[in-house]
């Protein structure tokens, strides 16, 4: 089975998907979609309720993947779930074989809500990842590890913005220290923003410490484009991105065309290890993206 620690490590870019879930995803329609994407991919992220909304839990969805030859990528925050809660699924995302863990805060739940769900917040990302790394390590829960398993994978998110001239990536430093093995941006669509960030993170040597991904969407239409920069406020969508999408005759066709260009411009940006790839839309345009970066085929 092909790994994300081992495609981070090779000297090619490494590619994931993101999977789409929803409330009436069943096990099968799960296995189908995550089967399409990982043709063309290293590894398969799972979203912890993205948009607040249910859906199988993660940890079932590892295992429906692990079952079927896929590596996981378990994204867990810390509003759905408090310390106790954290803990037994870092040990039981472990006991089953899914070692790769994306932990986060978690975004509060949008204004409206139904049904009301409280968030708990019992930890923040850093302490989140601390307590991931003592698992990891050891220091807590011994013995629960299985026999000639590999360590926990753990990862972490940040959003790329214009820095400053006397910016310095403290809180990306911090993350490390914390036990990030890699960091996984927020979607970034302006190129020119995500190199002037990515450089000043190559020139901290931060890169040695971590392996860095970036997140593009492949978006299916203008309208998918300004609901995703509404739901997710940590994205980067350019405005010029957008009017592309609204001038162009097939707007769904123009979206895969940014996004296979965006792809390869990534390939040769320094200090970038690879590419998260997410869509509101069917998540066959993933595929059709990559395809049409000519990065695989």
């Amino acid at each position: 089975m092909k790994t994300l620690r081992d495609a981070l490590r090779s000297e090619e870019l490494t590619l994931t998907a993101e999977l789409t879930l929803g409330p009436r995803d069943g096990p099968e329609s799960v296995v189908e979609q995550a089967s399409t994407l990982a043709e063309l991919t290293d590894a398969i992220q799972i979203p912890d309720h993205r948009h607040a909304r249910p859906h199988l839990s993660n940890i079932a969805v590892a295992a429906l993947l692990l079952r079927n030859g896929i590596d996981p990528v378990i994204h867990m925050n810390c509003r759905d779930r408090n310390r106790l809660a954290m803990q037994s699924d870092i040990v039981g995302a472990r006991a089953l074989g899914a070692n790769n863990l994306l932990l986060l805060r978690g975004s509060n739940f949008p204004d409206g809500h139904r049904p009301v769900s409280t968030g708990i917040f019992d930890m923040g990302a850093i302490d989140f990842l601390a307590t991931a790394a003592a698992i990891r390590d050891g220091d807590v829960f011994p013995g629960t590890a299985p026999e000639g398993a590999p360590d926990l994978y753990l990862g972490t998110v940040a959003t790329a913005f214009p820095p400053s001239e006397n910016w310095e990536p403290e809180k990306l430093a911090s993350k490390a220290d914390a036990g990030a093995q890699f960091i996984q941006l927020q979607v970034c669509m302006d190129l020119d923003l995500l190199a002037a960030y990515v450089e000043r993170i190559v020139s901290s040597k931060l890169t040695w410490r971590f392996q860095l991904l970036a997140c593009i969407a492949v978006l299916p239409s203008v309208d998918a484009a300004r609901e995703l920069r509404n739901l997710r406020s940590d994205s980067v969508i350019p405005s010029s991105l957008v009017a592309r999408l609204a001038a162009a005759d097939d707007e769904q066709a123009e979206g895969i065309a940014v996004a296979a260009e965006q792809l390869k411009k990534i390939a040769d940006l320094p200090g970038l290890s690879g590419v998260n790839l997410v869509t509101p839309g069917d998540p066959g345009l993933i595929p059709e993206a990559i395809r049409k970066s000519g990065l695989r085929q």
